[in-house]
């Protein structure tokens, strides 16, 4: 008998002990189980997020592939939006894997891609003819609306939603998504938020310091009061990426060039007092004063974008009505007081120098696509992408509800960019 409790002593041990580690295992599974949920999850977000930046940038290069009447250009265009939709496709494939409402927006971007790589190869022979541009201001529409479902869908998990369910719905009531661009019946043997040049060239070298002298932490600090009329005191370094001093005063901090010293950042923190609205006109003059007062001269506003309380304009240096985009001087004004509370000059520091005036040809010969309204037309000089620049006449006008800035070189004609002013962010306008 008392063999027999023991027995059922060691087998109740053995199935509390058994419990208990099947209780851990299982726990310890949960733990994995809901961290790989976790792990997913962000990857599925991810996914999201990059498939509505890459879209956006397909139907921006779409849009420009429209106004380009060039081959060069069109070739270009067209082989980065195939890069772009090879890489959409990734994204995209990794969402179908939980939604398979997905898959025809997946097929979709991958003939969009196959397409566009054959009419690269076309443009780069013989141009786009009038029916292939037609095609592809279908297949803009489509993207556009993709990108819409995409945005939609953000929104939607933005107020508590299920990013695949939301996903599911807004491609799903695409109904014609295959309707302009069947499987197999293509015929293969065609983004200013900051302002045109806002980025100046990638060249390093600050040309308009060259051969400056070296001012003292002293001297910056007067030439900080001589400027802006207050007392300032000496904070260190600055912090630019080129040799500056910081100086401040309350909630005002300035950074002066060691080489020259120049006032290339400025801002103030304080928020101005005032109730009168300016226009754009007021705010430009009181930007235009206040570069010529630092010693920024020949400035003229090349975009502006207005926010509520705050507008940003771009200035460039202008000589002889030629625009030195290169030259470049960003500025942030107070809305209600006109009072500049922000600017920086790094591209300017970098890009001006003393040039000879570019050489200018008759603007005939500039070919604009059918429908193109021309608004004006600008002579510049532009920065490329091998860190050189070039004159080209800027023509901006309307297309397709969308406005553009195309630059032709002044010399050949040739159509060398193109730029299209995006109106959601940060909205603005070019002043030419």
């Amino acid at each position: 008998m008392k063999k027999e409790r023991k027995i059922r002593i060691v087998h109740l041990c053995a199935a509390l002990l058994l419990t208990a580690a099947l209780a851990v295992s299982l726990g310890f599974f949960a733990d994995r189980q809901n961290s790989y949920a976790a792990e997913i999850g962000a990857l599925y977000d991810a996914a999201y997020y990059s498939a509505v930046d890459n879209l956006g940038d397909i139907e921006n290069k779409l849009k420009k592939v429209g106004v380009a009447t060039s081959a060069r250009l069109q070739r270009e265009l067209l082989e980065d939006i195939y890069t772009s939709s090879e890489v959409t496709v990734g994204f995209l494939a990794t969402l179908s894997g939980k939604n398979d409402e997905i898959e025809p927006a997946l097929k979709f971007v991958n003939q969009l891609g196959d397409y566009s790589r054959y009419l690269a190869e076309k443009a780069d022979a013989e141009g786009l003819d009038e029916r292939e541009r037609e095609k592809l201001g279908e297949l803009t529409d489509i993207v556009e609306k993709l990108n819409e479902a995409f945005l939609a869908a953000g929104e939607d998990v933005a107020s508590g939603g299920n990013i695949y369910n939301a996903l599911g719905k807004g491609i799903t009531a695409l109904d014609g998504i295959h309707d302009m661009i069947d499987s197999g019946n293509v015929d293969y043997p065609e983004l200013i938020y900051d302002g045109p040049f806002s980025d100046g060239l990638n060249d390093r070298e600050t040309k308009f310091l060259s051969g400056k002298g070296t001012v003292s932490p002293e001297t910056a600090v007067e030439t900080a009061k001589l400027r802006f009329g207050s007392e300032f005191t000496y904070a260190g370094e600055g912090t630019l990426g080129i040799d500056t001093y910081l100086v401040v005063s309350g909630e005002r901090s300035v950074q002066i060039t060691k080489a020259g010293g120049y006032v290339v950042q400025y801002s103030d923190a304080s928020i101005p007092s005032g109730s009168a609205y300016k226009d754009s006109d007021e705010l430009t003059a009181s930007a235009t004063e206040f570069l010529r007062q630092l010693g920024y001269a020949s400035m003229k506003a090349v975009w502006i974008s207005e926010q509520t309380d705050t507008v940003y304009i771009n200035f460039a240096y202008t000589q002889d009505d030629v625009v030195y985009y290169p030259d470049i001087v960003k500025v942030k004004v107070d809305r209600y007081t006109a009072a500049v509370t922000g600017m920086e000059a790094m591209n300017y520091i970098y890009n001006h120098t003393e040039r000879e005036l570019p050489a200018f040809g008759p603007d005939t010969g500039i070919s604009l696509p059918e429908g193109f309204e021309r608004k004006s037309l600008v002579k510049c000089l532009i920065p490329t992408e091998w860190n050189t620049e070039i004159a080209a006449y800027e023509v901006s006008g309307e297309y397709g509800g969308d406005t553009y800035y195309v630059y032709f070189d002044a010399e050949t004609k040739n159509e060398v960019r193109i730029m299209r002013v995006i109106k959601n962010g940060n909205e603005g306008n070019l002043i030419v």
